[in-house]
């Protein structure tokens, strides 16, 4: 019938529309076909609504009766088989179509309902049925949370069988969270949990119990609630079972994510009380702690768990584990390549913490943590301790290759060797160099110490050893870069005189000297270096290397030496240099021993049985008797000790001896820091609280800073800003990073954003100088956009090309000036290296930070300051660079202001508040200079003047706004108390004035780090200065050693400012002369030419004789003249200008002179006579002679010497020698002086008879208490010469003292006074001129008082004198003579003596024509005096010079008129009051005449009739 054929159609539709993998073949089809519609049509008859249920169901067969047959049978059956072959049935119907899956769930929940009675099925079947389960979940994605809690119900935990496999369980609720969350609702986590406690107290009480799989299921679905619930103790209890220790160790990793404190607490405390046979217990638990210290939350869990402390523990209690054979039955028991294994384990822990975090290196570092690893090492038993000696020429040849002079095989070598050999599997058919155990041990275990300083750690660290030949050397080729002060190469170098084989001493060395040549590979660039100095290196090298550095012959000597010249040269400290030198205890160090104990090292005696008595008596008797110091630096040996040895001089020479042509203080690299923006790509130095701007209202609220109130900001006339920087790389091509040396940031409170007001940086594309005043939002470097502004006339930012001054690798100084000028603008100036680069006018800050043009009054301005990149601009780049010391001042500095900055140098340390002459011969008596106001300094860093603090304590030492700021910058918490904050302080801090910053601290760890140099030559300052480098000369034994001293010497005092002076003070050139003089046998040419160099005034290239340093020629000089002739011929200018003739001279007294030498000598003084003379006759050869000879007779008799032959009882021509030699010796300005000050009269004439002195002077009243009274020498001049007032030639002798002249004797007769004179007048337009002496003018005045005094007066010497006055007042009007005090009152007291008798009274006429003379003088003095000086009283004069000449002359007459009106008054003078008005008249013409508007006539007038009146 047509139905079944419909029928037949769908069925075999449906048929066709199942998917197969494979082409069903045509005949294939036809079959099925065939039987489709013969099955349909033999029995639709049968059942037709079967086929109308397939219609009505989109071709889907919905026999659920016959499904619940199946279900049926399977919950009801226990047989095996049959069960079995029903859940295979199921699950094809499930896997046909996973419709059928939700169909039949929806409908009969049948896997449901199997799975609450499958825990009472046979293993087979629920085994089929996990399988069926997973398959659900993992394919479907499908939770049946109905299946899962019908199994999981307590009553069939405990039913389940033992043998189940749990694991797919649990990769079903690993699988689904959401399934984890639902269990825990119902439940079931409780339930597990419980059954986990209830197994963890069997295990705990059984010790060990059979193996189990649910316990891994149990602990390891759940770890959301485990802490909460208190679990964490009872898991703790499976790690002592090798069975469960994975999954728990796994609970406890997944655990460490939300608490890492409890997980490092859990490994660390199982590590430490675990036992030495639970090896593998120890490598699990290390192995889980390496896997979490991937996590940053775990770094400082770590170190306060005392991980630390742990892993040493573990190294500690393996002593003797790596003896050949072990130390110990346990060790023995226990495999070598394990034990090696968990030491290396260990290192590596320890390395990653230490590397990762720098909380934990720095407390690595300071708690004496690497001493300790390395005193564990040296117990593990690989390293030798018994004592061993090498004979360097025994190895020497067999260890050096030929061609470098390195050794013969690298350390690399030895390690890949080492390791080739500790490989089971490893099989070469190349024969293999054979290394005994324990140094294969240690040359592995230095490998990993190589890893552990360098931060560079490849995979053979966990395969130990199981990697290619070829990765080695790759892994390898890097690591030779300390990543900052570490101490794991403390640890090498503490290990390297134990690596030994007793077996083979010769691989030993071999070993030693490729090794210490590999750590010497790292010394070739500076960074290292100075890391290296920072981590400590050379105090170990003194410690633990001393035999090598000591022995010259020691196959080690010279890397070891090598390594210690290198880091000294960067950095030694006080006590390490002082250890230095010490080694091999020379000269005094063992001065503190007591006798008999140096007696017994030096010299053992040989004990004898009849001696021992008298040992014993002699040893009581000096026991409580100390060492005399008798050391002398003139003897070569001592009892003592030995000089020190030349290797260790020609070391100094290397640690001290400059790196640089250019001058030292600006060469010499000064404290840094140094910014690598190659590894993090930021880092700078914070200045929190630069300054702070307050409301009106704003007082309450606390601000940063150390010192009074708050410092404004902008400063109102200005600021500089001068730092020293060093650029080593620059940026690259792709790179657009700039130098970013400062940025000033403020804020102000209520608002978020932040704005750079000032920025100063040298860009990045040109090397250009750009200085902006901005205000530039600050923000990250994506997000910054220039501000929009109205254009201006003016600028905001300045460029200056400066990068062909910029060279890499050299210091810089910088120096920004910013003057404020008119109209809100400022003209700025740019320096580098004291050089001006550029000057432009542009914007100054403004004074509110970004748009704001007024401040709230409770609001708070803060200004924070930026030197270098934050972390807001990061940024990656190849850019290295320095930065030294920074100063911020609110002042202007001019050009000579920048100048003295930058001659200061690299190593100033100071405020530039008392500064002093930096020249080559600084005068140590000159004022110091002030720069600037100290208040005017905003701050001054130098990493010199840092140091290490942290968070709580700047929060205790300084205030609380300042440590929260750092910390914010830092990212730290504003409570940490462990992070190290590496602050440099602000050395202006203790100033007077506003409050200042604290400092600026360090932000960075990775490419950021620190330096401060301590130079070698500083080094002597702490061991006792120049005297312990002259000890160095004064115990040289031979040429080499001498040569090396000096050198060092020069070297000393060429780098270190300090030791000059100290030179100086100490007269060490003097003593090193001296000591040079005693050594002349081994003073070779190449030693003199050295020692010429410390006074730099022989250039033996140039022949120039530029004398430096004065002091160490004149020494030098005078102890080796005849060297020096022959050097270079004799240096004139350079003996001129110090002075050396008289010392000259003084040799040729020397009875032990040779010929040569006179003759030398007096070609010297010859040639400098003839080239520093007008002329070279024989009468100016005589002229000298004779101010040479009349010098030293003043410096042997005397000054006063010369006044003996001014007496009144001499003979006059006497008396004249005397004069001329007085003039002579008064000549010179400093004689002259001395002589003003005062003479002792007869001290040429001590130790004579009392009546010899008197009788020699017994035409003074002198008594002989009075020759010890210092007399002011013109006085007693004075008083010699007033009883010779008849001689002309007295007056010839005043006159030429007065003009700075000598006379001279004339043998052709006498010369008139008058000639006399005249010819000193005309020879004062001849020549340079002086001041004329006041003293011998006011001599001459007394000498024509006493003249006119006199009854029988000299009218002609008294006219002589004084028109040679008048002609030298007209000569000469403006000297300070004429305005004397001194000469005025003596002039005075001519005309008006103080005693007149009666009788002189009545000859009034005749005194009158006598002092004519001296009152037309007087007049010519005051007429000057009118014109040139201003008027005023006697005490307080006042200088009106408004109104020019004129108005002085007018005031003078006024002041000249008043005080003769209260004269005529007061009686005092009488004369014709018209000869009185007449002068006056004349005066007032004279000021008319010269066109003064000045109406006098009226007061003419009015002072007439007055003055009439009062006459």
């Amino acid at each position: 019938c047509p139905q079944w054929r419909h029928q037949a159609s769908r069925v075999l539709k449906a048929v066709s529309s199942v998917p197969t993998d494979k082409t069903v073949p045509r005949s294939l089809l036809a079959e099925v076909a065939v039987a489709v519609f013969g099955f349909v049509r033999d029995t639709y008859h049968l059942n037709p609504a079967l086929f109308n249920e397939f219609d009505n169901n989109n071709d889907y067969t919905l026999n659920l009766p016959a499904f619940h047959l199946l279900q049926a049978s399977l919950l009801h059956s226990q047989d095996s088989l049959f069960c079995c072959q029903l859940l295979r049935t199921l699950q094809s119907i499930w896997e046909k179509d996973p419709a059928n899956f939700f169909l039949l769930e929806w409908t009969v929940q049948s896997l449901a309902q199997v799975a609450a009675r499958v825990s009472h099925k046979p293993l087979p079947v629920q085994k089929i049925f996990f399988s069926m389960l997973e398959k659900i979940i993992l394919v479907t994605s499908f939770n049946s949370f109905n299946i899962t809690f019908s199994f999981f119900s307590l009553s069939h935990l405990k039913s389940l069988n033992k043998n189940l496999n749990s694991s797919l369980f649990c990769r079903m609720i690993l699988h689904s969270t959401m399934l984890t969350e639902v269990l825990s609702d119902w439940g079931i986590l409780e339930l597990l949990l419980g059954e986990l406690r209830r197994r963890a107290k069997i295990l705990r009480k059984a010790g060990v119990v059979s193996p189990s799989k649910e316990s891994e299921t149990f602990s390891s679905c759940f770890l959301v609630s485990l802490r909460d619930l208190g679990m964490v103790p009872y898991i703790k209890i499976f790690l002592d079972d090798d069975q469960y220790r994975a999954p728990t160790l796994s609970i406890l990793e997944q655990l460490a994510e939300i608490n890492p404190d409890e997980f490092m607490s859990t490994a660390i405390g199982s590590l430490c009380s675990s036992t030495q046979q639970e090896l593998r217990l120890k490598l699990d638990l290390l192995s889980s702690v390496l896997r979490v210290l991937e996590s940053p939350n775990s770094w400082d869990a770590f170190r306060k768990a005392g991980g630390f402390s742990g892993l040493l523990s573990l190294l500690v209690d393996m002593e003797g584990a790596l003896l050949d054979p072990p130390k110990g039955e346990i060790w023995k028991t226990l495999g070598h390549r394990q034990l090696l294994e968990l030491l290396l384990l260990t290192l590596h822990i320890m390395a990653l913490a230490v590397h990762l975090h720098i909380v934990n290196a720095h407390y690595f570092q300071t708690e004496g943590f690497y001493e300790r690893l390395s005193d564990a090492l040296l117990q593990l038993g690989c390293f030798h301790f018994e004592g061993h000696q090498w004979e360097g020429e025994e190895f020497s040849s067999a260890m050096v290759s030929d061609e470098n002079h390195g050794p013969r095989q690298s350390f690399v070598q030895f390690v890949e060797l080492a390791e080739t050999l500790a490989t089971p599997s490893s099989c070469s058919s190349s024969p293999q160099q054979n290394l005994p155990k324990t140094l294969q041990t240690c040359i592995r275990l230095l490998s990993y110490l190589d890893q552990f300083a360098t931060g560079t750690y490849s995979p053979q660290v966990l395969q130990l050893g199981q990697i290619s030949d070829g990765e080695c050397d790759e892994n390898r080729e890097t690591l030779h870069e300390p990543s900052h002060p570490h101490g794991g190469l403390r640890v090498i170098m503490t290990l390297l005189p134990h690596v030994f084989a007793p077996e083979d001493p010769q691989l030993s060395m071999e070993v030693q000297f490729s090794l210490a040549h590999h750590i010497l590979a790292m010394f070739k660039s500076e960074r290292n270096r100075q890391i290296m100095c920072e981590g400590g290196l050379v105090s170990t090298l003194l410690t633990h290397c001393r035999s090598m550095l000591l022995s010259p012959n020691h196959p080690l000597h010279l890397p070891v030496t090598r390594m210690f010249e290198k880091l000294s040269s960067q950095a030694i400290l006080g006590s390490d240099f002082r250890r230095f030198l010490c080694l091999g205890d020379p000269l005094m160090c063992l001065a503190d021993q007591k006798p008999k104990q140096v007696l017994m090292e030096t010299n053992p005696p040989l004990e004898t049985s009849c001696s021992k008595d008298q040992n014993t008596q002699a040893d009581a008797q000096s026991l409580p008797k100390k060492l005399k110091r008798t050391f002398s630096l003139l003897q070569p040996t001592t009892s003592i000790g030995s000089a020190i040895p030349v290797h260790q001089i020609v070391s100094l020479v290397s640690m001290t001896a400059p790196r640089t042509f250019r001058p030292h203080r600006v060469s010499s690299s000064p404290a840094f820091v140094e910014f690598d923006m190659s590894e993090s790509g930021y880092g700078c130095l914070f200045l929190p609280s630069l300054a702070t701007v307050k409301g009106v209202t704003a007082d309450s609220i606390s601000t940063g800073g150390i010192g009074g109130e708050c410092r404004g900001f902008p400063p109102t006339a200005g600021l500089s800003f001068t730092c020293w920087f060093q650029i080593n790389r620059f940026s690259s091509a792709c790179d657009s990073h700039p130098i970013r040396l400062l940025s000033v940031v403020r804020h102000m409170s209520r608002t978020e954003q932040q704005f750079i007001c000032l920025s100063i940086s040298f860009s990045a594309y040109d090397g250009c100088l750009v200085i902006s005043t901005e205000e530039e939002a600050f923000t990250y470097l994506d997000m910054m956009e220039p501000e929009v502004c109205s254009p201006t006339s003016l600028p905001s930012s300045l460029r200056f090309r400066c990068s062909s001054m910029l060279v890499p690798g050299q210091w810089h100084h910088l120096a920004v000036v910013l003057a404020k000028d008119v109209k809100k603008s400022c003209v700025t100036s740019a320096y580098i290296n004291g050089k001006p680069v550029g000057t432009g006018k542009m914007k100054y800050i403004q004074p509110f930070p970004g748009q704001f043009v007024s401040m709230d009054p409770t609001a708070v301005i803060d200004v924070y300051g930026l030197i270098g990149t934050p972390v807001m601009w990061k940024d990656h780049a190849a850019l290295v660079w320095r930065v030294g010391p920074c100063y911020l001042f609110e002042e202007v500095l001019n050009v000579e202001g920048v100048g003295v900055v930058y001659t200061q140098g690299t190593a100033y340390l100071g405020n530039f508040l008392a500064l002093h002459n930096t020249g080559l011969d600084p005068n140590p008596e000159s004022f110091p200079l002030r720069l600037v106001p100290e208040e005017r300094i905003s701050f001054g860093i130098n990493p010199v003047t840092s140091t290490l603090t942290t968070v709580v304590q700047i929060r205790e030492d300084y205030n609380e706004v300042d440590s929260r700021l750092i910390a914010k910058e830092m990212g730290i918490t504003s409570r940490d108390h462990t992070t190290p904050i590496f602050l440099l302080q602000n050395i202006s801090k203790h100033l007077s004035g506003t409050a200042r910053t604290i400092g600026a601290a360090l932000i960075g760890h990775f490419g950021v780090r620190t330096f401060i140099p301590r130079s070698a030559s500083s080094g002597f300052l702490f061991v006792g200065g120049p005297a312990v480098v002259l000890s160095l000369v004064a115990m040289a034994p031979d040429d080499s050693s001498l040569y090396a001293a000096i050198k060092v010497l020069l070297s000393v005092l060429e780098t270190n400012t300090a030791m000059q002076e100290e030179m100086n003070r100490i007269d060490g050139y003097k003593l090193l002369a001296f000591l040079l003089k005693t050594k002349s046998s081994l003073v070779s040419h190449r030693t003199f030419q050295l020692a010429m160099c410390l006074s730099s005034s022989l250039e033996m290239s140039c022949g120039t004789g530029y004398l430096q340093n004065t002091p160490a020629f004149q020494a030098l000089l005078c102890s080796f003249t005849s060297r020096i002739i022959k050097i270079s011929g004799p240096p004139y200018t350079v003996i001129h200008s110090a002075c050396l003739v008289p010392k000259l001279l003084f040799e040729l007294c020397d009875p032990a002179v040779t010929v040569q030498r006179v003759h030398i000598i007096s070609d010297i003084v010859s040639s400098l006579l003839n080239k520093y003379l007008y002329g070279s006759g024989p009468a100016n050869i005589i002229c000298i002679r004779n101010k040479m000879l009349l010098a030293t007779v003043i410096q042997s008799l005397g000054s006063d010497w010369f006044l003996l032959f001014l007496q009144a009882h001499l003979h006059p021509s006497t008396l004249k020698l005397g004069l001329i030699l007085l003039t002579q010796f008064l000549t010179s300005p400093g004689q002259q002086s001395s002589f003003r000050e005062g003479v002792i009269p007869g001290t040429l004439l001590e130790g004579v008879e009392p009546f010899v002195v008197m009788d020699n002077l017994r035409a003074q009243t002198w008594s002989q208490g009075s020759l010890s009274v210092s007399c002011p020498g013109f006085d007693v001049l004075q008083e010699l010469l007033v009883r010779h007032t008849r001689l002309p030639h007295v007056y010839e002798a005043l006159a030429a003292l007065l003009l700075g002249r000598n006379t001279s004797h004339h043998t052709e007769g006498e010369v008139s006074l008058d000639d006399a004179l005249q010819s000193f007048i005309e020879s004062q337009l001849e020549g340079p001129v002086q001041q004329l002496c006041v003293e011998a003018a006011t001599i001459l005045l007394e000498l024509l008082k006493v003249i006119i005094s006199q009854v029988e007066r000299r009218v002609q010497l008294t006219a002589s004198v004084m028109q040679f006055l008048c002609l030298l007042h007209n000569q000469r009007p403006r000297d300070s003579l004429w305005t004397s005090p001194d000469f005025l009152r003596s002039l005075a007291s001519i005309v008006y003596p103080v005693e007149i008798s009666e009788v002189e009274g009545e000859n009034a006429p005749s005194t009158h024509q006598t002092r004519k003379p001296v009152l037309d003088f007087m007049r010519i003095l005051l007429m000057d005096s009118l014109l040139n000086v201003s008027a005023g009283s006697s005490t307080h004069p006042v200088v009106l010079l408004l109104e020019g000449e004129m108005g002085t002359l007018m005031e003078n007459v006024v002041l000249f008129a008043r005080i003769l009106l209260q004269k005529l008054h007061n009686g005092i003078f009488t004369g014709d009051s018209e000869i009185l008005l007449d002068f006056l008249a004349d005066q007032i013409m004279v000021v008319r005449w010269r066109q003064m508007a000045i109406t006098v006539q009226t007061s003419l007038d009015e002072f007439k009739v007055t003055c009439s009146g009062s006459i």
